[in-house]
């Protein structure tokens, strides 16, 4: 480590009592006031969903998880699309019950993989963003390499605000996950003469199944 970042760190050090101990650290975190948070009372689900749709995304509420796959095949044929999904390895995923002629691959995607299904640490209802966390069977690839975005949430998954998703990701057992991703909609962009242009680095179409049972 050069001498000029190590100065800076024994700075930063010494302003917060010099304490290297990640448990203070975590105690400091998790003691930390919240700042001013903006009040809403509308339903969880209904101003999620809504946040998600003014962000161009598209989506669904089902009953009960065995009307996923029935939605699911719906939105394929809606879009001209192949039965054919690079999923996660996560637990609402493999209870579903595909049925013949659908062809579901658990791995990590490639190039010519058109669509993705994960589901999501949270959803967060305030801005209407799904917090995706990486793990041995979640790579992150699957948030942004293949065009087709489809999330499978329930609605024990909403929390209010992104302090609450967070608090629920320290909660978690286990490590921090290597990555955090907050998706609020399909990947766009207006850099180009300020024309919004779709899938300019992640996929171009992001589709929310929300289990409300």
């Amino acid at each position: 480590m050069s001498s000029a970042k190590e100065q800076v760190l024994a700075r930063i050090r010494a302003a917060n009592g010099g304490a290297a101990d990640p448990a203070i650290a975590r105690a400091r975190i998790e003691a930390h006031a919240r700042q001013i948070e903006p009040a809403f009372d509308d339903d969880l689900a209904d101003r999620f969903l809504a946040k998600l749709e003014a962000a161009a995304a598209t989506v669904a509420r089902v009953s009960a998880e065995d009307r996923v796959v029935t939605e699911i095949e719906a939105y394929l044929e809606r879009n001209g699309l192949d039965q054919k999904i690079v999923a996660g390895d996560e637990a609402v995923l493999r209870q579903l019950d595909w049925p013949p002629g659908f062809t579901v691959e658990q791995r990590v995607p490639r190039g010519d993989d058109v669509i993705g299904l994960t589901s999501a640490l949270c959803g967060i209802a305030e801005t209407g963003t799904l917090m995706l966390t990486s793990a041995a069977g979640r790579p992150t690839s699957l948030n942004f390499l293949p065009d087709y975005h489809v999330v499978v949430l329930r609605r024990a998954q909403l929390v209010a605000r992104m302090e609450d998703a967070w608090d629920k990701l320290r909660a978690e057992p286990g490590a921090m996950p290597r990555t955090v991703n907050f998706i609020s909609g399909p990947s766009k962009t207006a850099d180009v003469e300020q024309t919004v242009e779709y899938g300019a680095h992640g996929p171009r179409c992001l589709h929310v199944v929300l289990i409300d049972g």
